[in-house]
């Protein structure tokens, strides 16, 4: 028996036991089909870059439903009848581009490409869902599950609600309007076939048995044939693999997509019956026809809540009972299905055989052990709202696709007709303990009470607070936040339910959710014509390859079916030393080929071969002391990706001299400790003295604080990859890598080669913010001896929980700063000491090569008024590494925390403390005065401070922030560049040593080319990097590779102008550029130049920039809006407009990620790393963004000595989101304020969480009233 479906219209048939059982869609397309578009990231549908579309047919119907899945949880076995669409088959180069496609491209909506494909089928699955009629609404709602670490989200939301059926987004005249375009694809093969034939079960390769049930009695027949010591599993859309890992050991695979029976709805007029097997989109479907049913209106509040789990194609996919027997299974699971069921007394229709079956509540199912249970489906009963009161609550750490903190759920019966008295109360809780669901004490108090008495409501928290039962659940919020959030949660019911005049005005908002309208942005920038294509904001050269999914990033390559694949055996025994490796059990494994480790390395065990800021080696493998816990000490070679991963589990390690002390991952850990040998002072700025003293005069104010920013992740969306091919005597190497030269060296000494025979070639990198300047060198090295030792190619895929624990990340920071200030706010004295953590080893060290040179910012800090020492710590977490804008932007967050907290102590407005300290002669002096006009500062704080005045429980807050970004040109010592004409068609190309990762160095390259050579840009391509042509290429990093390839793409040009200039002369001014050049070529003039960048052709220079911006705050649950952000930032004269914009808008929201969002929590008893993967890792997602975001890039400011008058624009604007922390210190001090406490300076750091905000506001549960 076989599995029949089509994919882009073709028809496959597949045999089940020709793969493992669980393979799923993605690595069949992407391995077998070879459709790469669909990418290959979190496998956990996280990330949304394996989205492709599912036409699926519905057994109670037999209508055919459209919905985007994440194919990397879905598994090829529950694919028979479906039609399938990818990236490519939606619109190629031979069929023509898809209007959703070249709209994205062309309204500037991807810079390095990886996620794409991925928004681009959650699109299209979204409008051939509902027949191309969509709202702005729906669209922005849409992509909770499509991460993107470039844009900033801003540029793809307006392509894609350029679709919707009220959009008022301008759309290029370019773009052809929808009505007149789009299509809904129809599957070329005919339609999916009725689903009526029956399927005999079948083996699978590892000896595992797939079930395809069309009936409840075929359903049961399957489970008959599980024997009691075997594992089970019923797949609907294995959606729960995406929370908890599904286990090795399953042997019987029930797919329940075609059981009619667990399909079926009912609406009756007193119960609700939903099928379990229906998806959360069915069910919000449902929903809407519920709610208009009397007694059924609280359904509009379940679509609500069901809105807020998980994402789009995880809810297309996901299903009811899948969701309630992931809760069973595990109990501190924060179901919402669970907690808004169980507050709705909603019953579960159970079957032990299929003529037999009972119904249980939600809490009798999860602890009832019958084996072999099915759910049939759950019953809803009415609730008429003249009788009953119901909400519900989910809390999250950012605004979409995450568990709750905390979810909650109430319904009050009422015992009168005034909405008063209390008949009964349902008061529930989640994710405060595994076993805490009903707040008991408070739902028996409420019985025949006042609701809103102030006596009931004063004695409700009172016992509320004593009985909540919260523990201890890393990696989840402290039990104090979480403890506190629930209380607030049932504060916000009451504020929300109580009539109007028994709650005090100030505090009725505080009833209510904050609601994110639909976000907006502005860009402003200068063209200037007579330069064109430079200035001109054209379409990324690769935007719409990329957006079809045509173009190849390095996992993409197909090798030959000997291929070998890559994983890392890691180290769990921080400070111990290895003494034996017994790799046996791996070995054992069918199709694992090979185990290699420190021993096996010919040449130098060290990854990072760096001749600059490097002053130690890095091993590729541990070979004796254990530095930090996931440290690589060997890798697994086998035949594909999923063995390689789990057989590295298997390999025994044994320990000898383990380490008695404690372990230290953190600078406050190693600061409290008292180990003076891990800190190492790096840079004293002046003198002996570690700091200054002034006598202080009348009116001087004083103060100090402590400013901790935590580390980051770099979250690439492509992981980091290598593939490694022997040929002939040497190898070829494709590697994500920012530096060839370095991948290249690292490589060839590890294994004893010339460099010569170790050939990089990089087409593009998908993301890589740092990640990828030397953190990947250790996969390539991994993979490249595996080839080498094997004589095989060798693929090497991190999965995101290797390179999270594996791999460095951002130098956290912390800085101790103490002040006297001048009554004005003039700074007589700062002093500034800080700390940088670097992880387990000083390599790519930050403090005083790119921190110091920014820790003065724009003011007036010289050495009579300012002392700043600054020391690197060593930890026993990985060793750290540049992540955007390194060390720059923790330097300049110190001045300007520092500057905000002399404001505050002083009572002054902080702009107004920012003039008065601003170095004289200092570019900001003509733009913060002009700024402040234009973003209307003054009145806009004015208005603030009168809403906090009015509201209680919502506060808004406003922040400046200023930057002179030293962009360091010193280490750019070779960015090599070859430009080739074509005599045939006068057609050019270029490669250089620079790598694409987003950033558009190769638009800009073009246009460079095209205006240099007087060419229209069409003419001119960019060929892949490679270390032929980019032989010796310094590392694409700092910001300022553009520029240096920039430049030499113009030397070599204005070369081929200079041979050409004879031709030029002689053919006359008529001549076309084709005749030409063909006429150089029959007099052998040689049309291929080669230049390079070199040290001082463009020197250091600053960059400047200001941002406002302004926030509103829930301070009962922590959670905010961003309302707006101003950004000016000077980028000289742009030579690409609409990719620097693109660059301010990502790097900045990629700083409000680093500064409100992401966490990292380490284990303190082993040292591992809690955070890692998206389940509990958040970037920001399309609806963090701020709402109204204005990028004026500075006119009329060319750049004397840039290139071309430029100026760089990838890191800087990171450096402005710390202004977010000055909007939050405005809006907690107010509610600090309305809390009775004293003022004082709040110390916000990275990340500032819902947590922090709420357990700094002061807030006591005891005293919560409506009064």
């Amino acid at each position: 028996m076989s599995i029949k479906f089509n994919v882009n219209g073709f028809p496959y048939e597949v045999q089940p036991s020709d793969f493992p059982a669980d393979i799923t869609l993605n690595t069949f397309l992407r391995e077998h089909l070879h459709l790469t578009a669909t990418k290959f990231m979190c496998l956990e549908g996280g990330c949304g870059v394996c989205v492709c579309v599912i036409r699926r047919r519905n057994p109670t119907t037999g209508e055919v439903h459209t919905r985007a899945a994440n194919s990397c949880l879905t598994l090829l076995n529950t694919c028979d009848d479906v039609d399938i669409v990818t990236d490519e088959g939606l619109g190629n180069k031979g069929s023509g581009y898809h209007p959703i496609q070249k709209r994205l491209a062309k309204m500037n909506g991807t810079q390095c490409g990886f996620c794409s494909p991925g928004f681009v089928m959650n699109m299209y699955g979204l409008l051939e869902s509902k027949a191309g009629h969509v709202t702005m609404a729906e669209v922005e709602d849409a992509f909770g599950g499509n991460i993107c670490r470039c844009t900033g989200y801003r540029p793809i939301l307006d392509a894609m609600k350029s679709f919707a059926t009220d959009s008022t987004i301008s759309v290029p005249g370019e773009c052809v309007d929808i009505e007149d375009s789009f299509e809904l694809l129809c599957p070329r093969t005919g339609q999916c076939g009725s689903g009526g034939c029956s399927r005999a079960t079948l083996s699978t390769q590892n000896d595992s048995h797939w079930h395809w049930p069309k009936s409840l009695a075929d359903l049961f027949t399957a489970l008959s044939q599980v024997s009691s010591n075997e594992l089970y599993i019923l797949v609907s859309g294995n959606t729960a693999h995406g929370a908890y890992r599904r286990s090795r050991d399953i042997k019987h695979f029930i797919d329940v997509n075609n059981v009619p029976e667990l399909k079926q709805y009912s609406i009756e007029s007193d119960h609700i019956l939903l099928g379990a097997n229906l998806t959360l989109t069915e069910t919000m479907e449902i929903f809407r026809l519920a709610e208009q049913r009397a007694g059924f209106e609280y359904c509009a509040q379940l679509w609500q809540h069901f809105n807020l789990i998980a994402n789009l194609p995880v809810r297309n996919n996901g299903t009811l009972a899948g969701n309630i027997s992931t809760k069973k299974q595990y109990p501190h699971f924060a179901s919402d299905i669970f907690i808004t069921f169980e507050t709705l007394d909603a019953h579960v229709l159970v079957h032990e055989h299929p003529g037999a079956q009972r119904v249980l509540t939600l809490l009798d199912y999860l602890h009832d052990t019958t084996p072999n249970l099915v759910i049939g489906g759950f019953l809803l009963r009415p609730y008429p709202t003249t009788k009953y009161l119901f909400n519900t609550y989910k809390i999250l750490p950012r605004a979409q696709n995450v568990h709750a903190y905390v979810n909650a759920g109430f319904l009050i019966e009422w015992n009168d007709d005034q909405h008063h008295i209390v008949q009964s109360a349902r008061i529930c809780f989640g994710n405060l303990s595994p076993s805490f669901v009903h707040a008991v004490e408070v739902e028996s108090l409420l019985v025949g009470r006042d609701l809103y008495d102030a006596a009931t409501v004063s004695e409700a928290f009172e016992r509320l607070e004593a009985s909540l039962q919260v523990v201890e659940m890393p990696p989840e919020a402290s039990p104090e936040y979480r403890h506190k959030l629930a209380c607030s949660l049932f504060y916000k019911f009451l504020l929300w339910s109580a009539p109007e005049e028994l709650v005090k005005k100030q505090k009725r908002s505080g009833g209510l959710l904050l609601e994110r309208p639909l976000s907006s942005g502005s860009q402003t920038f200068e063209t200037i014509s007579k330069n064109y294509p430079v200035t001109q904001p054209v379409q990324k050269l690769e935007g719409l390859i990329q957006c079809s999914g045509e173009a190849p990033y390095m996992n993409d390559l197909l090798t030959t079916s000997n291929a070998v694949h890559c994983a890392f055996v890691t180290a769990k025994r921080v400070g111990a030393t290895i003494e034996q490796i017994d790799p046996t059990p791996a070995l054992r494994c069918k199709g694992v080929v090979a185990f290699y480790a420190a021993k096996d390395i010919p040449g130098v065990n060290n990854f990072n071969n760096a001749s600059v800021l490097v002053v130690e080696p890095e091993e590729v493998f541990c070979s004796g002391r254990v530095k930090h816990y996931d440290q690589p000490l060997g890798v697994i070679a086998a035949v594909n990706h999923d063995l390689a991963v789990y057989a590295a589990t298997l390999v025994q390690v044994t320990y000898a001299n383990e380490q008695k002390k404690p372990i230290l991952t953190s600078m406050n850990q190693v600061l409290a400790s008292g180990e003076s040998s891990r800190i190492v002072q790096m840079n004293k700025s002046n003198g002996e003295n570690s700091t200054l003293k002034v006598p202080l005069a009348p009116g001087d104010v004083m103060g100090r604080g402590i400013l901790e920013l935590e580390s980051q992740y770099h979250f690439t969306m492509e992981p980091q990859t290598t593939i490694v091919v022997p040929f002939e005597q040497g190898l070829q190497v494709w590697c994500a890598t920012q530096w060839m030269d370095l991948t290249q060296y690292s490589i060839a000494a590890m294994l004893q080669l010339d460099a010569s025979l170790v050939q990089l070639q990089v087409r593009r990198v998908g993301g890589a913010y740092g990640a990828k300047v030397t953190r990947c060198n250790q996969v390539a090295c991994a993979a490249a001896l595996v080839a080498h030792k094997l004589n095989r190619p060798a693929r090497f895929v991190q999965t995101i929980e290797s390179m999270m624990e594996c791999n460095g990340k951002r130098y956290a920071c912390r800085s101790d700063y103490d002040f006297v200030v001048r009554a004005s706010g003039a700074i007589s004295m700062l002093n500034n000491n800080f700390y940088e953590d670097a992880g387990c080893s000083l390599n790519e060290n930050v403090v005083d090569f790119l921190t110091m040179p920014a820790v003065r910012n724009v003011y007036n800090l010289n050495a009579t008024n300012f002392k700043v020492n600054g020391s690197a710590v060593v930890t026993d977490a990985p060793s750290s590494t540049w992540c955007r804008a390194p060390g720059t932007a923790e330097g300049i967050a110190m001045a300007e925390v520092q500057l905000e907290h002399i404001a505050f102590a002083s009572k002054l407005d902080p702009a107004d403390v920012r003039l008065v300290n601003l170095r004289p002669g200092n570019k900001m002096v003509q733009l913060l005065p002009r700024f402040l006009a234009s973003t209307e500062y003054r009145q806009r704080r004015h208005d603030i401070n009168a809403f906090n005045a009015q509201n209680r429980w919502r506060k808004r807050g406003i922040g400046l922030s200023l930057m002179e970004f030293p962009l360091a040109t010193s280490i750019g010592y070779s960015y090599p560049t070859t430009v080739s004409i074509y005599h045939s068609d006068g057609s050019v190309v270029i490669t250089h040593g620079g790598i694409e990762i987003g950033q558009g160095i190769n638009t800009k390259a073009a246009q460079v080319a095209a205006f240099t050579l007087g060419l229209p840009l069409e003419k001119v391509r960019i060929e892949s990097s490679n270390t032929v042509n980019g032989a010796n290429a310094m590392v694409t990093a700092n910001s300022m590779a553009s520029e240096m390839i920039g430049l030499a793409v113009r030397k070599a040009c204005d070369t081929l102008n200079k041979r050409l200039q004879p031709v030029r002369q002689a053919l006359g001014p008529n001549a076309t550029w084709k005749q030409i050049v063909e006429r150089a070529w029959t007099q052998s003039i040689l049309l291929i130049a080669t230049d390079s960048y070199k040290v001082g052709d463009i020197p250091n220079y600053n960059i400047y920039g200001l941002c406002l911006t302004e926030l509103e705050v829930d301070i009962l649950t922590g959670n905010h809006l961003i309302r707006r952000v101003d950004i000016l930032e000077d980028a000289g004269e742009s030579l690409s407009p609409n990719i620097d914009v693109g660059q301010v808008e990502g790097a900045f929201v990629m700083g409000l990620g680093y500064y409100l969002n992401e966490l990292l929590l380490y284990d303190r008893q082993t040292g591992r790393l809690l955070t890692n993967r998206t389940w509990n890792y958040h970037p920001p997602g399309a609806k963090d963004i701020p709402i109204d975001f204005r990028i004026e890039l500075l006119q009329k400011n060319p750049n004397p000595v840039g290139f071309m008058r430029s100026k760089a624009t990838g890191e800087p604007a990171f450096c402005l989101s710390v202004g977010v922390l000055f909007a939050m210190q405005h809006a907690l001090q107010s509610a600090r304020d309305d809390a009775g406490l004293p003022r004082e300076w709040v110390r916000l750091g990275a990340p500032t969480t819902p947590e922090t905000v709420v357990l700094n506001a002061g807030t006591e549960v005891q005293r919560f009233a409506l009064k």
